[in-house]
């Protein structure tokens, strides 16, 4: 049900456009202006240089046709704009028109898309509903099956002496650069000297955005190595 008073304003405003449009419509020197974006319409009083502004809306891209108003689905912010943002002014999100995040499972490290609205529990398929402390929005990685399976085929087993020299070696940037030296991908580096310090495989593949298994490629290697050398067991 409207207002009755914000009824009467209207139309007195209504009317206030209708009268500026009549007195001002076939006199050049005083031009008619029209906010594209609140629709305010008024007129410069013979003054023929452009507003910059919208005397009502104070937008400066009151006569561009391409302004718009968007609204960030992350944080609920609205904004004028005439271009397509790379992300949003308040919250810095680069994905605020996106309905759906990339959401990792703390528990299990299952990655999938999923909508994030306060109410509305996040649901992994493996382990069912989840705390707010046992997941987290990650990024999209934006790789195909090939790319992971290209990654996969540049990584080098892990021997002996190789696991020997990180172990004499102190600190994990040093382990991940020694290990990096030897021939070792970025991602099994990482993952190794991670597994090393007793972090879980869900953890790894959680904190790293890949998935489980590709963890496991470099964890059961660096497992059966350790087992040969009968410093660690996991029987």
């Amino acid at each position: 049900m409207i207002d009755e008073n914000d009824y009467q304003i209207g139309m007195r405003r209504l009317e206030r456009i209708i009268n500026q449009n009549q007195s001002c419509e076939s006199t050049d020197n005083n031009p008619i202006n029209q906010c594209k974006l609140c629709g305010y319409v008024w007129n410069t009083g013979g003054n023929d240089e452009k507003p910059k502004i919208c005397p009502l809306c104070r937008s400066t891209l009151w006569d561009c046709e391409e302004a718009r108003k968007v609204k960030c689905l992350r944080c609920g912010y609205i904004w004028l704009t005439k271009k397509n943002p790379s992300k949003c002014p308040s919250c810095g999100s680069k994905r605020w028109n996106k309905e759906t995040l990339a959401i990792i499972c703390k528990k299990c490290g299952m990655r999938w898309e999923d909508k994030v609205k306060d109410g509305i529990p996040i649901s992994c398929p493996v382990c069912g509903d989840l705390e707010s402390d046992e997941y987290k929005v990650g990024r999209i990685r934006k790789e195909s099956l090939k790319d992971v399976t290209d990654r996969r085929k540049r990584s080098i087993p892990l021997d002996e002496k190789i696991l020997k020299e990180m172990w004499d070696t102190e600190g994990d940037l040093y382990r991940t650069v020694l290990l990096r030296k030897h021939g070792l991908t970025p991602e099994q580096a990482d993952i190794i000297v991670r597994f090393d310090r007793d972090e879980s495989v869900p953890e790894i593949a959680s904190s790293m955005g890949i998935s489980v298994s590709e963890v496991m490629d470099s964890v059961i290697q660096y497992m059966k190595l350790c087992e040969s050398l009968g410093v660690k067991s996991w029987n």
